[in-house]
């Protein structure tokens, strides 16, 4: 990779931007046609919603977002088909977001398509590279304020 002015990015910046390509990549060319207007950012924020809904609030804090950009990833998914969203009766400024069964069916589809990429990408490393792989990228995005969260 190249910047602008021709010198190589190859900091860890630059590294994992290229691996974020590739990965983006790999999906949409082993993604069912029939979730093409899907990008990669979609199918993550399906996949954060629990079965029994999520306030748009607790979505954008556990996204990394803010509320108004994720409300925006709502609504488009909602336009399309993907989630509903309803205000609750007891707060009306509060959004609770629910997969609809397109949206799980586009969970299904793109965790298949992940397995895939994780068999391609284990083929092109061998298993003991990716799982080492693997480990070091969970470690490393596991930050130490996070790790008391998740234990």
């Amino acid at each position: 990779m190249t910047s602008v002015n021709g010198v190589p990015v190859l900091h860890l910046a630059g590294v994992l931007g290229l691996l974020m390509s590739r990965l983006r990549a790999d999906i949409s060319e082993l993604a069912e046609p029939s979730f093409a207007e899907l990008r990669a950012s979609h199918f993550r924020l399906l996949e954060l919603i629990p079965p029994e809904g999520a306030r748009i609030t607790d979505l954008a804090e556990v996204a990394g977002m803010t509320k108004q950009g994720l409300g925006q990833h709502v609504n488009y998914l909602e336009r399309n088909g993907y989630v509903s969203s309803e205000r609750l009766p007891v707060d009306k400024r509060v959004r609770l977001v629910r997969r609809t069964s397109r949206g799980d069916e586009g969970v299904a589809m793109v965790q298949a398509v992940i397995a895939q990429v994780e068999k391609r990408w284990q083929t092109e490393l061998g298993p003991q590279r990716y799982a080492e792989f693997l480990a070091t990228a969970r470690e490393l995005g596991i930050t130490p304020a996070r790790a008391t969260e998740t234990a």
